[in-house]
Formats: structure tokens, C-alpha cells, sequence
């Protein structure tokens, strides 16, 4: 390790590895998912047991819908995540994240990226939920609705928000993978495999 990690290692000594993965809160906790979406009773378990078999440590990013509209909310497409407010909620979020980022790294930590949520209309990488007919209206009461989605090769809401504040930020990067939340979204191996690669990467701290 280099920095001020490496600089007090002599002198001050304790058991971290010294690496860290920034995940989606549902990965951690399937309770956060609007209702009929959870894969599982806890945790999307394969991706725990990669990451305690790497050795690393595991920071549960807020979810941007939970801690906005709470878990009795409806399932949503991009475009009703997309209001001004919470577009602003997210990037706070994102500044968050980012900045924790920073500090783990100014002191000798590696991040090894950030693993987001394939299919959501908030935490989609490279596809969210949309609607399946753009003459569809999103609106009034829901017993009166008869909303129908797709997926689309689009970030979500959340994801282009963090990627916008990654971009701002000078000489600041950081990897983005993603885990699809329904099969629709994407090849969960694939997906799994491509964490693998990246944790089984270089482990030089960024």
C-alpha cells in the first residue's frame, strides 16, 4: 500500500486487507426492493461469497428510492425517477459516495469500483426500466393504469447522475459493473463473472 496507509503501517498495524467494493443497497438487502422484485430472502448471496473469498470490504451505498419515497413505493419506469428533486436527491448521493471514494483512496485503500443494479430505473448501468410505448400515460390513480415497461440500453436516473459527478470530479475515476436485478435485464453470469475478473485484478492501490 502507498500513502498515509503505507507511511503508518510500521507503527500503527491491524488485520484490513486494505480493499473495498461500494455496492447497491438491494445487494445487501433484498428488503429495500419494490414487492415481487427481490430474488432473495437477504442478500444476492453469489456476490457476498466473491467477495469474502477476495477479502473485501463491502460499502452499502444509500438507495436513492428507499430513502426517498420509503418501501411502500410503486415500481417506476426512468422517466417518473426523472423530476428535477430527484434527480437533485441522487446527486447528492453520488456526491457522497464519491467522496467516501476519495478519502478511502488518500489513504492508501483501493476501491475496486462500484457495482450497480441492471434493469432499475434508478441504479441501472447499462439498461433501466422504460416504457413500452411512448404514447403511454404515466399518471392518476394506479387502479386505473395498466403500466407496461421495457428495457432499454439507458442508465438510470441514479447512474447518470453518479457518472456526471465522476466526470466533474479532476483525475477522479472509478470502475462501474453491474448485477441485473431480473433476467430481463441481462446474464446475471456474465455479469458475476466480470466482478470476478475485476476483483482477481491488479490489486495496486488506484
Amino acid at each position: 500500500m502507498t500513502g498515509m496507509l503505507g507511511q503508518i503501517k510500521d507503527s500503527i498495524q491491524d488485520a484490513r486487507g486494505g480493499k473495498l467494493i461500494f455496492i447497491a443497497h438491494c445487494l445487501l438487502n433484498q428488503n429495500a426492493c419494490v414487492r415481487g422484485l427481490a430474488s432473495q430472502p437477504a442478500v444476492i448471496r453469489p456476490l457476498l461469497d466473491r467477495l469474502l473469498e477476495h477479502q473485501v470490504g463491502i460499502h452499502q451505498m444509500t438507495c436513492p428510492e428507499v430513502s426517498y419515497l420509503g418501501s411502500m413505493r410503486w415500481g417506476q419506469i426512468k422517466a417518473q425517477y426523472g423530476s428535477p428533486m430527484f434527480r437533485r436527491h441522487c446527486r447528492q448521493i453520488a456526491q457522497m459516495v464519491c467522496d467516501h471514494i476519495q478519502t478511502y483512496r488518500d489513504t492508501g485503500h483501493r476501491v475496486i469500483g462500484i457495482v450497480l443494479r441492471d434493469g432499475s430505473p434508478t441504479c441501472g448501468l447499462r439498461c433501466a426500466a422504460v416504457s413500452a410505448d411512448d404514447d403511454q400515460v404515466w399518471g392518476g390513480m394506479v387502479w386505473n393504469a395498466s403500466p407496461r415497461q421495457r428495457f432499454g440500453a439507458t442508465p438510470g436516473v441514479f447512474s447518470e447522475e453518479l457518472q456526471a459527478e465522476i466526470g466533474a470530479r479532476e483525475g477522479f475515476s472509478v470502475r462501474l459493473l453491474a448485477l441485473p436485478e431480473v433476467p430481463e435485464a441481462g446474464s446475471f453470469e456474465t455479469a458475476l463473472e466480470e466482478i470476478e475478473q475485476a476483483l482477481e485484478a491488479d490489486s495496486t492501490p488506484a
